[in-house]
């Protein structure tokens, strides 16, 4: 299975499910991490303003609602998690998920059986596709491709594509559902709004054991701006709607800066499958 190198160190560890995430936060308290010192601030500005001038030699479209190209979000973070301000960390952001009682009670299995060594195997793990938005969280590149009525999102990981219909038309009456479902866009000023349903319900929210279930619609709003280090982001706001799973909608975010810099490479899970699961169970190996 293929692990790019430049990827922080919790994706080589966990690439589709990822026990060692669990085990860092347990070396402290998950609900107050440390807070960065003034120089280690500094040294970030740094990094990401040279990374923005490497990443930005080959310029993205300066077009708003041109997204071609190459994209890529930082690091990994496992967990989707409500949007606040100021951001919270995981841990007390959790308590504000708005779980229903058959949510919270699968969740909280799906927590039981990660602390117990044995997560709970889901579509990736049997490379499968990852479904959405668990996909948008994957730490690898993203490539949006134009064509008439058309806009084709194309992961790195395990080659997921997303096809987002602009021509205008309705859902067609016998679509089925699929692990990464029917996805519509259309332009609001200059946010690209993708509303998808028609999922299947073999995946899940994000790699810690959120789930979801036949209702699950997810809408996301794509916007290209300019971060304080010069280089261009787009920012994905993801709203996440299930009555079954949720008692109100909610909604997360990821960023993901431009890399002019950057190709997709070829991706094989089925070679060397690290997390493939037996009985139900994976194991990061």
């Amino acid at each position: 299975m293929r692990a790019r190198p430049m990827v922080s160190l919790l994706v080589a560890a966990s690439g589709l499910m990822g026990p060692p995430a669990a085990r860092a936060q347990s070396e402290y308290d998950a609900a107050h991490p440390p807070q960065p010192t003034a120089q280690q601030l500094a040294a970030r500005d740094k990094k990401n303003a040279a990374d923005a001038a490497v990443w930005n030699k080959n310029p993205a479209p300066t077009d708003p609602r041109d997204f071609s190209g190459v994209w890529w979000t930082r690091g990994y973070d496992r967990t989707f998690r409500p949007v606040t301000d100021p951001p919270l960390p995981p841990a007390p952001a959790a308590k504000l998920l708005p779980l229903t009682p058959l949510e919270a009670a699968s969740y909280q299995h799906h927590l039981d059986m990660e602390k117990a060594g044995t997560p709970i195997a889901d579509a990736p793990t049997q490379c499968f596709p990852h479904g959405v938005p668990r996909l948008i969280a994957s730490p690898y590149p993203v490539q949006f491709v134009y064509s008439p009525g058309l806009i084709t999102i194309l992961h790195e990981t395990a080659h997921n594509v997303r096809y987002i219909h602009m021509d205008g038309k309705p859902v067609p009456a016998d679509t089925p559902p699929t692990f990464l479902g029917y996805s519509v866009g259309h332009w609001e000023d200059n946010t690209l709004v993708v509303v998808t349903h028609h999922f299947n319900d073999r995946t899940q929210i994000d790699e810690e054991g959120l789930s979801h279930g036949l209702k699950l619609t997810v809408t996301e709003r794509l916007t290209k701006f300019t971060n304080k280090w010069g280089g261009v982001e787009l920012r994905d706001r993801i709203t996440i709607e299930d009555p079954e799973h949720f008692t109100r909608p909610w909604t997360a975010e990821r960023l993901f800066p431009w890399r002019g810099d950057m190709r997709i490479a070829e991706y094989s899970c089925e070679e060397n499958n690290r997390n493939a699961p037996q009985n139900g169970i994976t194991v990061a190996k």
